[in-house]
């Protein structure tokens, strides 16, 4: 399993994001593609993994209502943010940030509807849900997190994961890019990113 190492400096920050684009723009402005709503594993007669305790809960609240507030005016001058669309659905609160031109974007999405959060994805794990993606535990600045998707994008520029900020919730930050391009540092940078403007906001 791969360890990734999440290098702190605001110019590796703005590089990992600004400094890819790919072939298309105008992306319309997806959902999340972790809704684990409708996918809870039955718990009749068996134990799941459950995954690690958050050991600070952060109070998203602010965020959870302005989804696109979660990167800082400064955050977004630093990845070179030229814009923002907000999508709120009855499942997730969704924000989506372009790139430069928009070639290249970026999105958290708080997934309020999965009651025991991270343990849910840990759980579908169990069950094979995510075999033809990926599944790869880590931790965002001392935070559980998951590199997870239920399809294998990431040579293709695509790459997502889920960042534990209570045992009851967790977000999702995803990028897209260009193929061979690192999204998943990227994404790994936005999750950082938006812990700390919720830390700083505590």
């Amino acid at each position: 399993m791969r360890k990734r190492w999440f290098v702190v400096g605001a110019t590796l920050l703005s590089a990992s994001l600004a400094g890819c684009d790919s072939h298309e723009t105008g992306q319309a402005l997806p959902t999340s593609r972790l809704d684990t709503s409708s996918s809870q594993p039955s718990t009749t007669g068996r134990q799941f993994s459950e995954a690690p305790p958050v050991p600070e809960p952060l109070d998203a609240s602010k965020y959870i209502q302005d989804p696109c507030s979660s990167l800082t005016e400064a955050q977004q001058q630093k990845f070179e943010v030229t814009s923002s669309r907000e999508n709120n659905n009855e499942t997730a609160t969704n924000c989506r940030w372009n790139i430069r031109d928009g070639s290249t974007s970026a999105g958290v999405s708080y997934m309020t509807s999965v009651e025991n959060g991270l343990s849910n994805i840990y759980a579908l794990n169990d069950t094979g849900h995510w075999d033809k993606g990926y599944f790869e535990p880590t931790e965002v600045d001392g935070y559980p997190a998951v590199y997870v998707e239920i399809a294998d994008n990431r040579d293709q520029g695509d790459c997502g994961m889920a960042i534990g900020i209570r045992d009851d919730l967790f977000f999702d930050a995803n990028v897209r890019t260009r193929a061979g391009n690192d999204a998943c540092k990227a994404a790994e940078n936005i999750a950082f990113a938006v812990l700390q403007t919720i830390k700083d906001d505590a």
